[in-house]
């Protein structure tokens, strides 16, 4: 301990110098907007550049059951395959209206009302805003800002997300929303109270937005109520207010997706996006 001291008051111009500078660049990011920007866009790459190596470590000791969720999802494909591959009515790969590509995720913030993640993929890689992205099980989130290498995702457990999705088995639509709760539920709005609707039913995107495609698995009905007036549900002493209406449900839906144990998605682009959007400028 005496030879720390010791080293410190010899070097004491040394210690003073950084600290001094310490505190001036301190001073410089916080009066500078500029600076500060620059100085956080740095942080970010530098925390998503190490993120990323320390999953890839992680995931060199997991392949194991990677290869079997891979196998299992395979199969899955291969039998979907096989049951659609003799019907002369299904259109073929020339006629596609989306494509697909694999991403990681790097971040995944489950902690507050506006959780989000990032992916290693980015501009380069052709991604862009508004993206969709899902897993095997069902859907994960939006693209809602990107950089060269990086994609910022609003996840499905967002209060600001909106999805368009409907109930399979009677293609009623209603709206896809998290009321700031449970992570592995989420509310399906505008649904009337004469649909006839069960606990058990399938929720599946409603592809009205080009997002995503349609009938992309979501979760199943967990439990309706009537909507009641004012409804508010709280958490950490603050309120997520969600529409409510007379004469619609309140659906609690159960989500296929585990978004706490999320590694690989899938984003999906719409070819057909720019030529929507344009007929709808029309309207």
């Amino acid at each position: 301990m005496q030879q720390i001291i010791d080293f410190i008051i010899r070097k004491k111009d040394v210690v003073v110098y950084f600290i001094l500078l310490f505190f001036s660049i301190i001073l410089t990011i916080n009066s500078n907007y500029f600076h500060k920007s620059k100085i956080i866009l740095l942080a970010n790459n530098i925390s998503n550049f190490t993120t990323e190596r320390f999953i890839l470590f992680y995931d060199f000791f997991d392949l194991k059951n990677t290869n079997k969720k891979l196998i299992a999802e395979n199969l899955i494909l291969k039998n979907e395959l096989e049951s659609i591959k003799n019907k002369p009515f299904i259109d073929s790969i020339s006629n596609a209206n989306f494509s697909y590509q694999d991403a990681k995720i790097i971040s995944n913030n489950l902690s507050s009302f506006k959780n989000n993640l990032v992916i290693n993929k980015g501009n380069k890689d052709g991604l862009k805003e508004e993206m969709g992205v899902i897993s095997n099980n069902g859907v994960v989130g939006i693209i809602t800002n990107t950089t060269n290498n990086y994609s910022y995702l609003m996840s499905i457990l967002n209060i600001d997300s909106k999805i368009n999705a409907k109930i399979k088995r009677t293609n009623h639509f209603g709206t896809l929303q998290w009321n700031g709760l449970d992570t592995s539920y989420v509310k399906l709005t505008d649904i009337p109270e004469t649909a006839n609707i069960k606990v058990g039913d399938s929720i599946v995107t409603g592809g009205m937005s080009l997002i995503f495609p349609e009938n992309i698995n979501i979760g199943v009905i967990s439990k309706i109520d009537k909507f009641k007036n004012a409804s508010t549900n709280r958490k950490n002493n603050r309120s997520v207010e969600i529409d409510s209406r007379e004469n619609y449900f309140d659906i609690e839906i159960k989500l296929h997706t585990d978004m706490n144990t999320l590694k690989h998605v899938y984003v999906i682009e719409s070819l057909n996006k720019k030529e929507f959007k344009k007929i709808q400028k029309n309207d």
